[in-house]
């Protein structure tokens, strides 16, 4: 049997409350590292702490950038910590993408969080054409950004919204820009995590995982006169055939993609954290997913 992930009890005080989304957090440091750490309450009867921590992990094993993410307790709550990936003391800064869509995309509204139809691939891919213009590194931003998609669709992460993806920008010492696509973060909303433990049942009892994969709708529209956003896994399956140079790396590499090695990352998660049915509902849902995606 596998080894559990640990779960680590935070001690240090929170430096700097984040703003940014919904749920409260926090910034801390640990005493083993310089860099900081966000600690994301886990809201009551929600899955939100190991959602990330499995998003996280299924990201390094298949070479997607993405934050780095432990399991943690605060005061008693479960939550999630996530290193910072902003190293400001290198000169970073982050720039999300309502910020950036805002600068080209006329009219686009930064500050509006739902219902965001301007929130395009193609608005997207304008973005990253705008800033990075040389080929080779347009390529590989593109690529870099198919790769979280082709994540999201694995996971059914429905929260990709225009503050969950952005660019990492800093001043050389010639006073040239230099940029970079930041690594995927923010995956809580993914995995089933606030699935009632009856629809749990229920769903693998009459093997209807597929209807529920395709149901979520996420924070990235196909069009702008769609009324939602589009599910992940079709976003995916839509957009890949027309984009084969960037996302076939991604989908060769899912299908090489063993289902031991999905199911043990699941299985990993603490039984005190994610009951067995959360277990094999997940499963389930990842191993829909990956089939589907496999046939890109």
């Amino acid at each position: 049997m596998a080894a559990e992930y640990p779960v680590y009890r935070i001690l240090a005080q929170p430096e700097l409350i984040e703003q940014l989304g919904s749920k409260p957090k926090f910034w801390f440091r640990r005493s083993d590292d310089e860099q900081q750490w966000l600690f994301k309450f886990s809201r009551e009867g929600t899955g939100e702490d190991w959602a990330e921590k499995i998003a996280a992990e299924l990201a390094a094993v298949l070479h997607i950038p993405a934050a780095k993410v432990e399991l943690a307790e605060f005061g008693g709550r479960r939550g999630s910590i996530s290193r910072s990936f902003v190293l400001s003391q290198e000169g970073w800064d982050l720039i999300h993408g309502n910020e950036l869509l805002a600068g080209y995309v006329q009219g686009y509204k930064r500050e509006q969080m739902f219902h965001q139809s301007e929130h395009t691939l193609d608005h997207i891919w304008l973005v990253l054409k705008q800033r990075f213009a040389a080929p080779q590194p347009l390529q590989a931003q593109v690529e870099q950004f198919a790769g979280y998609l082709v994540l999201d669709a694995l996971i059914g992460n429905v929260d990709r919204h225009h503050q969950n993806w952005g660019i990492l920008r800093r001043t050389r010492v010639d006073g040239s820009l230099e940029e970079m696509l930041a690594p995927s973060f923010d995956h809580a909303s993914s995995l089933g995590r606030n699935t009632p433990p009856d629809e749990r049942e229920r769903r693998l009892h009459e093997g209807s995982i597929d209807a529920y994969a395709r149901r979520g709708r996420g924070g990235i529209f196909l069009a702008t006169t769609d009324r939602r956003g589009a599910n992940p896994l079709e976003l995916v399956l839509q957009a890949a055939p027309g984009m084969p140079e960037a996302f076939q790396p991604w989908i060769a590499r899912i299908r090489t993609l063993p289902s031991a090695t999905i199911q043990g990352i699941i299985r990993a998660v603490p039984e005190a954290l994610m009951d067995a049915t959360a277990k094999r509902f997940t499963m389930a849902l990842v191993e829909f997913t990956h089939a589907q995606l496999c046939t890109l």
